[in-house]
């Protein structure tokens, strides 16, 4: 599956909005912003410049924006799972 199907079946509500949910923002989205994170904790230790961490740690966030509005946009989506992507983005904002 190519980049540009990957999103636009996501975007477009091709997608199941369990699997939109659940496999790829909570579970999937929350790995890759552990990552990201633990990556520029671990630079910010070893005494990284603010900027080269900070843009890693932010790196994610188009892709964190982009499935928090997928799931917004989605058919299935209920006040609790619209509000709840909004948590999960804060979250993975601050964290």
């Amino acid at each position: 599956m190519s980049w540009r199907a990957f999103f636009g079946q996501r975007w477009q509500g091709r997608v199941s909005f369990h699997q939109l949910f659940w496999w790829d923002m909570f579970s999937v989205g929350t790995l890759v912003n552990a990552f990201f994170s633990l990556a520029s904790l671990i630079l910010l230790t070893q005494g990284a410049s603010g900027g080269l961490w900070l843009a890693l740690h932010l790196l994610v966030l188009p892709y964190n924006l982009f499935l928090v509005a997928s799931i917004w946009r989605h058919r299935q989506a209920s006040t609790l799972s619209r509000a709840s992507a909004g948590v999960w983005l804060g979250a993975t904002v601050l964290v």
